[in-house]
């Protein structure tokens, strides 16, 4: 007698195999589920990193002709961010996404953190006595062809980008790894008990960095540079 006859005979194995069938499958759908979510969201935080990369860039490209202008270089790298935060393919559809990029950033404001800064670390403030003189020391010729000169004159940056994580469930670990990971090492400018403080409230972020470095087109001025 064959299996399947011998099943029809048998009610309790065919019964027996359906438990085994939602037994697997309970094992099985949940890991299923969280490999599909991790993958989602390992995915935007790559396409975030790019994109911070890409608003160093933007940053730096701005620096360079307006004199290494803090708030020309931050809103440089902020149009190229808003792609990783919602569509920007018409005038329409990116003056709503920097709307949300802004309401971003007062969530943030609540637990003393920034959604995004730029760090200028060259030129610096001692380069101008030495290389400024002839401007009152408030300036570096962008096209001096001294090279002690032409090195005080590049404009070096680095972007913070706080990239917040949306996918349920992966989030909060992906955090909680990256907490783990840092153990009571200090992450530059972005406080640890900040954003466990978003944590708790349901927010969860991780920062990431990009830098740049371009030669002057412009006079950097002192008041902009490093001190």
């Amino acid at each position: 007698m064959g299996f399947a006859a011998h099943a029809a005979h048998d009610p309790r194995m065919l019964v027996g195999e359906d438990g085994q069938a939602l037994v697997e499958a309970a094992l099985v759908l949940p890991t299923t589920v969280f490999a599909i979510l991790a993958t989602v969201q390992l995915t935007q935080l790559q396409q975030a990193r790019i994109l911070a990369e890409s608003a160093a860039f933007a940053a730096a490209r701005a620096g360079i002709v307006m004199n290494g202008d803090p708030k020309r270089m931050l809103d440089a790298a902020t149009l190229a961010l808003l792609p990783a935060v919602g569509p920007t393919d018409s005038i329409a559809a990116m003056a709503d996404t920097l709307v949300r990029f802004k309401a971003r950033d007062a969530v943030l404001e609540r637990f003393g953190l920034r959604q995004l800064r730029v760090v200028v670390r060259n030129p610096v403030s001692a380069d101008f006595a030495s290389f400024g003189q002839h401007l009152r020391g408030e300036e570096i010729d962008f096209d001096d062809v001294r090279p002690a000169a032409s090195e005080a004159a590049l404009l070096s940056l680095q972007l913070r980008f706080l990239c917040e994580l949306r996918v349920p469930f992966v989030n909060k670990l992906l955090q909680a790894l990256w907490l783990a990971a840092r153990g009571a090492a200090p992450a530059e400018d972005v406080p640890l008990t900040a954003l466990a403080a978003a944590a708790r409230a349901g927010r969860y972020y991780l920062p990431l960095q990009a830098f740049s470095t371009m030669r002057m087109q412009s006079n950097p001025y002192l008041k902009w540079a490093r001190p």
